[in-house]
């Protein structure tokens, strides 16, 4: 069973996880929005650089933390 959480809860957890990933651990944001584009989660996530990072090891962040999180975590429907 997933858990549910706000969009700024899942936000910081993202964001820590992909904080993780070597050479992201200077990431400055992330955004999570709403989405029904995939079966298995309602959310996607995106990432916020100043351009200190490498295009190849934050897509790869993203990509590990999407798949990490998305069986763990549910956005919060929006009211």
């Amino acid at each position: 069973m997933k858990v549910i959480l706000s969009k700024k809860e899942l936000e910081r957890e993202a964001l820590a996880e992909m904080r993780k990933r070597p050479g992201c651990e200077t990431l400055k944001a992330v955004d999570v929005q709403y989405s029904d584009l995939r079966a298995d989660t309602n959310w996607t996530l995106y990432a916020f650089t100043e351009g200190r990072i490498d295009p190849g090891a934050l897509h790869s962040a993203l990509e590990m933390t999407v798949n990490k999180l998305r069986h763990q975590y549910e956005l919060r429907a929006l009211e």
